[in-house]
C-alpha cells in the first residue's frame, strides 16, 4: 500500500503507470482510502469540543448506515442490469460515455479518462489461477459523474473481493479508491466530502476525503479504540458534520455506546464527546 504522501505526485505518475498496466488501487499517486493501516502521521490532533445530552440521545436512537446500504450504487443498479448482464452494461455505459464528448473513451478492455491535469487509463486484467494461488480479475465500467463534486466514477470488479470505485478529479486527473461493498462510504450532502471506513477490521480507521476541485485529500482520519471497539455511522448532519458511535467488542473496557459528532468550521474538525478523545483519536493533516 502507497503512503497518503504519494497521493500528492503529479498526474505524470498516472501516465506511467497507465500506458503499461493501467491504474490500480496501489499504483504511484492513488489515494487509498480503503487502506486499513494508519497512514497520517500529523501532530495535529482534532480539537474536542462538548455534546449537548439532547444531541448524545438523538444520535444514540438514529439508525446506523452500514455496508448494506451503499450510497455509491453497483454498477448493475447504476444501469438498471441483472448481475453479469454485459450487453445491456455495454449499452448503459456507452450513452454515460457519450455525454463526456470525448473526455471519457473505451478502447475494448481499457477506459481513459482525459482530464485537463493528465489522462488516466484503465485496463482490465485477469490473473490466471496456478498450482499454489487463486486467479483473479479486473473489470472496469464507467458510472458517470458524482453529484456535487463531478468527479468521474469508475468501477473494478474483482474476481475474489467486493467492488472498488476510483473517483477522478476531471480538472487535474487526480485519483481517490475507495472499496464500495466491504466498507462504509458515504458522501455528504453536497457531495463534497466522502467519509468511509471498515467496521468489521479492528483497529478501525475513519477517513473524511474532500472531493473539491484541489482534491482529493484526506481531510481527517481518526482511529477508533484499542482494537475491541468498532464504529457505526448515524448519517451526516448537514454538509459539514457527521455522526457516528463507538461500539464496545468482546473484551473492551468502553462499557456502552458512546454519541459522538464531528463538525468542521473555519476549515477544522472538531470532535464531540463525553470523554471522545480517550477512544477516538483524530487527526489533521
Amino acid at each position: 500500500m502507497r503512503t497518503l504522501l504519494l497521493a500528492l505526485f503529479a498526474g505524470a505518475s498516472f501516465a506511467a503507470d497507465a500506458a503499461d498496466h493501467g491504474v490500480r488501487f496501489d499504483s504511484p499517486g492513488v489515494l487509498d482510502l480503503a487502506q486499513h493501516t494508519s497512514d497520517l502521521h500529523s501532530s495535529r490532533y482534532a480539537p474536542l469540543a462538548d455534546l449537548a445530552a439532547t444531541e448524545a440521545a438523538e444520535i444514540l436512537a438514529a439508525p446506523s448506515i452500514g455496508v448494506d446500504q451503499p450510497v455509491l450504487k453497483f454498477s448493475e443498479d447504476e444501469y438498471g442490469c441483472k448481475p453479469e448482464a454485459r450487453t445491456c452494461a455495454r449499452e448503459h455505459e456507452r450513452a454515460l460515455l457519450a455525454l463526456t464528448r470525448g473526455a471519457v473513451v473505451r478502447e475494448g478492455t481499457r477506459l481513459t479518462l482525459k482530464s485537463a491535469g493528465a489522462a488516466v487509463t484503465f485496463s482490465d486484467w485477469t490473473l490466471p489461477e496456478t498450482r499454489t494461488a487463486d486467479g483473479d480479475s479486473g473489470k472496469h465500467w464507467y458510472l458517470g459523474a458524482l453529484a456535487g463534486s463531478g468527479y468521474w466514477r469508475v468501477e473494478v470488479q474483482f474476481g475474489h473481493d467486493a467492488p472498488g470505485n476510483f473517483l477522478i478529479n476531471p480538472q487535474s486527473g487526480k485519483v481517490a479508491f475507495v472499496h464500495n461493498g466491504s466498507d462504509v462510504v458515504a458522501s455528504s450532502p453536497d457531495g463534497l466530502y466522502l467519509l468511509t471506513f471498515n467496521p468489521d477490521n479492528p483497529p478501525v480507521t475513519l477517513r473524511v476525503a474532500a472531493l473539491d476541485a484541489a482534491g482529493p485529500r484526506v481531510e481527517l482520519q481518526c482511529n477508533a479504540g484499542d482494537g475491541h471497539e468498532s464504529i457505526e455511522f448515524k448519517g451526516w448532519h448537514g454538509v459539514e458534520s457527521f455522526d457516528l458511535t463507538l461500539v464496545p467488542r468482546a473484551r473492551s473496557r468502553l462499557v456502552h455506546a458512546l454519541p459522538m459528532r464531528l463538525t468542521r468550521a473555519g476549515g477544522v474538525w472538531t470532535l464531540a464527546g463525553a470523554n471522545a478523545g480517550e477512544w477516538l483519536a483524530c487527526w489533521l493533516p
